[in-house]
């Protein structure tokens, strides 16, 4: 009590310095694909509501309205937000590591299913399976009682100490440049190519290539060849699995490069689906995008819904885990 009997008011705590207005975080920025997704924000200012652990943040690269380029704002809770990670240098994962991989601007969770040749990964989100370089992947740790878990290592320690948050906003840049190259083509690697590797398509090569008849609404993908480039990145392929309407051969067809994209690598199919997993099923001869309705009592065969909502009975043979970027699933 003061001398005049009115109580002084206990000092407001301080907030930790990532927290303060001004200072560059990571939110736990609930997303339809996966929850498990953080994005580059800065805190602006406490929030104006009874609980004072929320706080107003303004997004670095997700927008309000694209077009007049208003960055979104949001308030958050303090237990979803974190400081920005130190920079990581490249490091070399093994199969089942739990890493996060940069595209579309955030940082999903997940894990290494595959490990090819040229520092390349097969990432797994749930039942989504993606390609990506060794650039556009970091180890997963979490933010717990002001510690990372696991611990920075000894290299991290230097470049945390020499680096500095415009070097991690650049890094962040360079990231979501990378994760935008190229045609959009699913199990794409993220490394940037330059544009006329990326359309190159030597004569003879195997491929794939979706069905662009209708809205698109329903894609589907099919196993061709590429017969010969007729120029202005524009190719005559020629399907493996439809066939001429007269069936005197298999149907040729000129189609732009934006359509085609290399054969994925192998996906081992595990030995059972469950309902609500994210599946391809080769039916009319390509590979559509379903999901798992029902699994039916012998176990082998299921109950899929397409994307326009047409259900079919098909083989545990006739299935895959969906294969692509978080843009197509």
């Amino acid at each position: 009590m003061s001398q005049k009997g009115k109580p002084i008011d206990d000092p407001a705590t301080e907030d930790p310095p990532y927290l303060q207005p001004g200072s560059i975080v990571e939110v736990n920025h609930e997303d339809n694909v996966c929850p498990r997704a953080r994005y580059t924000a800065i805190i602006m200012e406490r929030a104006t509501s009874t609980n004072d652990k929320r706080y107003v943040v303004q997004f670095t690269n997700l927008y309000q309205d694209r077009n007049s380029g208003t960055k979104l704002s949001k308030e958050y809770n303090s237990v979803d937000i974190r400081p920005l990670p130190p920079p990581q240098p490249p490091r070399k994962f093994k199969v089942g590591d739990i890493v996060e991989a940069y595209f579309d601007d955030g940082w999903y969770e997940g894990k290494i299913d595959q490990v090819l040749d040229d520092d390349r990964y097969i990432f797994r989100m749930s039942s989504m399976f993606l390609l990506f370089g060794v650039n556009q992947l970091r180890l997963h740790r979490t933010w717990l009682n002001g510690n990372w878990v696991p611990p920075l290592d000894e290299s991290e320690l230097a470049v945390e100490e020499e680096d500095s948050t415009e070097k991690m906003m650049e890094s962040e840049t360079d990231n979501a440049e990378a994760s935008k190259a190229g045609t959009g083509n699913i199990l794409e690697e993220s490394d940037q190519k330059t544009k006329e590797k990326e359309e190159e398509f030597s004569e003879g090569a195997h491929v794939e290539v979706t069905n662009i008849d209708g809205d698109g609404s329903n894609p589907a993908w099919f196993a061709a060849t590429i017969v010969k480039p007729v120029g202005n990145n524009r190719y005559l392929i020629r399907f493996e699995t439809l066939r001429t309407e007269d069936d005197t051969g298999f149907l040729e067809k000129e189609m732009d490069s934006l359509h085609i994209r290399p054969p994925p690598p192998h996906i081992p199919v595990p030995d059972q689906f469950k309902m609500f997993d994210h599946v391809e099923v080769l039916y009319k001869g390509g590979w559509w995008k379903c999901v798992i309705a029902e699994v039916l009592p012998d176990d082998s065969k299921y109950l899929v819904f397409l994307a326009n909502y047409d259900k079919l009975e098909c083989k545990h043979s006739d299935l895959r885990p969906r294969q692509g970027t978080i843009d197509e699933n």
